[in-house]
């Protein structure tokens, strides 16, 4: 009898089975909680142990990187940055909307669409762990991170960390909600002093468990989030990475949450055993990196010194290991490993157009006096485009490393899509720039100098006090202007102030740029000019300059150190802005700010710079007047009477201009809805506090809810956004089955477009609770968006289960129903509510 060899194939699924045979955390018909237990079994200590820290940073650009094991079939983990598409200045990425324009989409499908797209293009990189999305919640419009968050509500935020979380794993990633918790400030959330002793949020536990963890919560129980992120502040006195409140008794155990906590990056971790045994899974960046900022290795060397005099249980390490390969093993990272390189080409046809969609269904439409937009040849056959925010400059995203820092930013700007659209429909478009944008300005020369350059004085401090370092004359003031002896020492920090006499070259306004990481203060004569700060000067003369810089926290972006622009005063851009808004029939004012994370606002809520004054100036002797707003949280608008629309586009993402024109045009109506309050005056809004113990005195009332109990009026509500056509609300009915009292609450009405064209609307679920349950006056707890045709209705039914309902009860430690009398409100914004029922709900 001849035997037939086997084919290559066969003899593959034989060496293949094997193998699995040997190694059975391999074997993909094993549940994965059993082969992850395999795989642990084989693990010796040190391997263990290279898998709690850091071990190569940089690799395929992971900015966090644990080593997997080739020789029993494991790969590697690959972390990366960002909430806004993949981060740390890899290219050939799109660059998505900032997370606040997905908020203001009120729309979970988009949410969840990008979570995909994110994570694909991380995926495609080589990473898979994806650091997002950030959920902290906006307590001030003045953090520094707001673009980068979602909500100022509890109920929005979870709804779109849910869709986010779901989204990034369904492709098999895993996803990194952060940062856990009470993480609202940049402003000394890397420390004071040679102790860095961090800000601590002061908050109570009802105030936690309703307003700045249910976002957490809904991530872990509804998303099944991979991992955590503790963030770098104290809460109630202890470091969050070492808070076992908040990691094991709240996150663990109340939870469930079985997946890995991760240190934020260099500050965050303070202690070996306490850290450890608080339920702080993973330290990061660790090695060296941890120690060039003067903090140990803690998860090194200190760690095996704890396990080894009995600090730290056996049982933690295993129970740490377990928690960083867990969804490895549950979402199919070890049975299909990334093969993505960080020099791949991830942008797609597909990426982009959803970062379009994104921006058509949340940008904002404030402000629409007498149907000014949209525009049409009818109603404008001259259109003026002012600012450099319509150009390639546009702020299209925050600027930090976390965000999308890419060769390719911006497609095709505003200014092109809208000169493209006029030349299709005989309409005229011209620019001018008015406002030189926001941008870094070219660094003032030498020769701009008194004596050709500065003298800079030189703390190794960060408060400018105590003895001089050294002192030095500098040719100009530039990130790399100051001496690498600074670095040689502990505590590695410094502060400078440079002082010398500036020399305008022309008469006119001036516009300087502070570029850099750090805390920086201009003055000019005597004056503070803020970052971005304007200056009239005149030609010929000789202005006293003086910069104080210290390294507290960033400025924008960039190295350590500051950068001093200028944008050297023009004569003639006044006059040609001003010629222009009189020709047009309608001028339209890109205008910005530039914030990012580590600097809180140093603005106010003020847009930078004379852009104030442009818009007021060029809005007096224009016909009409239409402002696009690209910022980062909410802003003062003092020239809000006298402009007819208002379009709140945030950072936009690199589709920005192709977006624009369609919702400018009309080809799609507007639908975004404002995730956080507008307030008319700065003190009306929680302001940034510069101490180091921060109490959240004002409690629940936070946003809309403050502005609800206070009776203050806003500039823009909550939930506030127009579209072109007009919507009714009809036939309210709420309904409870108090049979089956775990049950939900129905309520119903009739959304109709009465207006002239297709559009979207969010419907919008407030709850009022009984005088006894002791909660601000109106909480959202349920939306929809729905699109409509002109004329078309449809029939919304939002439903809130009454676990949803509960409040937190500190003498019990726990959710209670408060029985009692219960408005449900339905409305368009947290200001216009067009119907109400009242409710007796009792458990």
């Amino acid at each position: 009898m001849r035997v037939i060899p086997r084919s290559l194939f066969a003899i593959s699924a034989i060496i293949t089975t094997v193998f699995a045979a040997q190694h059975p955390w391999l074997d993909a018909s094993l549940a994965f909680e059993e082969r992850l237990l395999a795989f642990i079994g084989t693990l010796n200590d040190t391997q263990k142990y290279a898998m709690l820290t850091d071990n190569g940073t940089g690799v395929n650009a992971c900015i966090g990187h644990i080593s997997g094991n080739s020789t029993l079939g494991i790969p590697d983990i690959c972390m990366g940055d960002g909430p806004a598409g993949v981060g740390n200045s890899l290219n050939n990425v799109t660059t998505f909307p900032a997370p606040v324009v997905a908020a203001s989409t009120w729309n979970t499908s988009v949410q969840y669409a990008y979570g995909q797209a994110l994570a694909q293009e991380h995926l495609g990189k080589g990473r898979n762990v994806v650091l997002a999305p950030t959920i902290n919640i906006l307590r001030s419009p003045l953090w520094a991170r707001a673009a980068e968050t979602f909500s100022e509500d509890p109920w929005l935020t979870a709804r779109m960390a849910v869709a986010g979380v779901k989204g990034i794993q369904s492709q098999g990633a895993l996803a990194c909600p952060k940062h856990l918790a009470a993480y609202n400030q940049d402003t000394n959330r890397f420390g004071i002093g040679p102790d860095w002793v961090t800000v601590d949020a002061q908050v109570d536990r009802r105030v936690l468990h309703e307003l700045y963890l249910p976002a957490f919560k809904a991530a872990v129980q509804e998303g099944d989030a991979a991992s955590i992120m503790c963030s770098y502040n104290r809460l109630n006195g202890y470091f969050t990475c070492e808070n076992d409140w908040l990691l094991n008794q709240t996150l663990r155990q109340d939870w469930g949450f079985k997946g890995f906590v991760v240190a934020d990056w260099y500050f965050s971790t303070r202690s070996t055993v306490g850290a450890v045994m608080a339920g702080l899974d993973i330290s990061m960046p660790g090695g060296d990196l941890t120690e060039s900022y003067g903090f140990p290795d803690y998860y090194g060397e200190l760690l095996v010194d704890a396990v080894q005099n009995s600090s730290v249980p056996s049982a933690r390490i295993d129970d740490m290991v377990a928690r960083v390969w867990r969804y490895m093993f549950k979402l199919g990272q070890i049975d299909n490993p990334v093969a993505g390189d960080s020099i791949a080409h991830v942008r797609t046809q597909a990426h982009l157009d959803l970062a379009q969609q994104m921006v058509e269904d949340g940008s904002v439409l404030l402000k629409n006096a007498e149907s000014t937009l949209p525009l049409s040849s009818a109603k404008y056959p001259k259109i003026a485009i002012f600012g450099m925010d319509a150009t390639t400059e546009a702020q299209v995203s925050e600027n930090h490393g976390g965000f999308v820092i890419d060769s390719t930013m911006v497609v095709q700007a505003p200014l092109e899509a809208l000169q493209r659209r006029g030349a299709a429909e005989n309409i005229s478009v011209k620019y001018a720039e008015a406002y030189p944008g926001t941008g870094q300005f070219p660094t003032i020369p030498s020769s701009m100098f008194k004596d050709g350059g500065v003298q800079a004085t030189y703390y190794t401090n960060t408060n400018l006090t105590g003895p001089v370092n050294q002192t030095e004359f500098v040719r100009n003031i530039t990130m790399a202007s100051y001496p690498s002896a600074l670095w040689q020492s502990w505590p590695q920090v410094f502060s400078t102030i440079y002082e010398g006499t500036f020399l305008p070259s022309t008469t006119g306004t001036y516009h300087f740029s502070l570029y850099g990481q750090g805390t920086a203060l201009l003055y000019l004569d005597g004056a503070l000019v803020a970052n971005m700060g304007v200056a009239q000067l005149e030609a010929g003369s000789e202005v006293p300059l003086v910069l104080k810089y210290d390294m507290g926290y960033s400025l924008s972006t960039g190295a350590y150190g500051v950068t001093l622009g200028v944008d050297v005063g023009n004569a003639t851009r006044d006059a040609e802005a001003d010629a222009l808004a009189q020709w047009a029939d309608v001028s339209i004012i890109f205008v910005s700010d530039r914030i990012s994370e580590g600097a809180d606002s140093g603005l106010g809520l003020s847009l930078p710079g004379d852009q104030d004054a442009v818009i007021a100036r060029l809005s007096a002797l224009s016909k009409k007047t239409v402002v696009v707003l690209n910022t980062n949280s909410a802003v003062l608008m003092p020239w809000e009477g006298s402009v007819d629309a208002v379009l709140e586009a945030w950072y936009s993402g690199q589709q920005v201009g192709l977006a624009l024109e369609r919702l400018l045009f009309g080809d799609v109506s507007p639908s975004g809805k404002l995730p956080l309050t507008f307030p008319r005056a700065l003190e009306d809004a929680v302001q940034i506090s510069n101490a180091v113990d921060v109490p959240y005195s004002e409690g629940l009332y936070v946003g809309y809810r403050a502005y609800d109990a206070s009776g203050v009026e806003p500039l823009y509500t909550f939930g506030h956004g127009l579209t072109y056509s007009n919507f009714s609300l009809n036939s309210m009915t709420a309904t409870w089955d108090d049979n089956n009292r775990s049950g939900d609450v129905s309520v119903k009405a009739t959304l109709e477009n009465v207006g002239p064209v297709e559009a979207r609307q969010v419907v919008q679920l407030y709850v009022g609770y009984p005088e006894q349950a002791e909660e601000p006056p109106k909480l959202l707890k349920g939306f929809e968006k729905i699109a409509l045709h002109a004329g078309e209705s449809k029939l919304v039914d939002l439903r809130v289960n009454t676990d949803d309902l509960k409040v937190w009860d500190v003498s019990v430690e726990d959710w209670v129903f408060v029985n009692g009398t219960y408005n449900f409100m339905l409305g368009f914004s947290a200001g216009d509510i067009r119907l109400h029922q009242e409710l007796e709900l009792r458990m």
